[in-house]
């Protein structure tokens, strides 16, 4: 039987009607981040200076085609990130893709304090199901128990 986690969401208003969607998120043992949720982004994203922090050995990967809000970045790498939690999932050693975030990141800061460290993008939300409740302002999240 598939498990659930069911993490806080908050919504961030930009702009007027203009609305991101963030989760918190630990990377490793110690890094925590702010992730974007990103549903039309085909691919999930990190920020170069999360590799940075984590010291993942990033090689650079020909430019993909994508969509959602980082469908115009060039100079892709990829990396592999060892421990990734979000709610109660729980991943390790996931490949990932590292791109400069500092453009999301200068916007962020002209509304808000908070830094992010990557998009969530439907290659994660599909293999997950996600499901946004914007009522309760959760995410939620399907997974198999380790060992199932």
């Amino acid at each position: 039987m598939p498990m659930k986690t069911h993490i806080p969401i908050e919504v961030i208003k930009l702009e007027d009607a203009s609305y991101h969607i963030m989760v918190k998120a630990r990377f490793g043992k110690k890094v925590q981040g702010n992730l974007i949720i990103d549903t039309g982004a085909s691919k999930t994203v990190f920020d170069q200076s999360l590799g940075t922090k984590l010291k993942v050995k990033m090689e650079e990967v020909p430019d993909q085609d994508s969509s959602g809000i980082n469908a115009i970045i060039p100079h892709a790498f990829q990396g592999e990130i060892e421990r990734f939690q979000i709610g109660e999932l729980k991943l390790k050693n996931i490949i990932s893709v590292f791109l400069d975030l500092s453009h999301i990141n200068q916007l962020y800061e002209k509304y808000t304090n908070t830094q992010i460290t990557g998009l969530l993008g439907s290659d994660f939300l599909v293999s997950h199901k996600a499901v946004i409740d914007y009522t309760h302002k959760k995410l939620t999240l399907s997974y198999k128990k380790r060992g199932s």
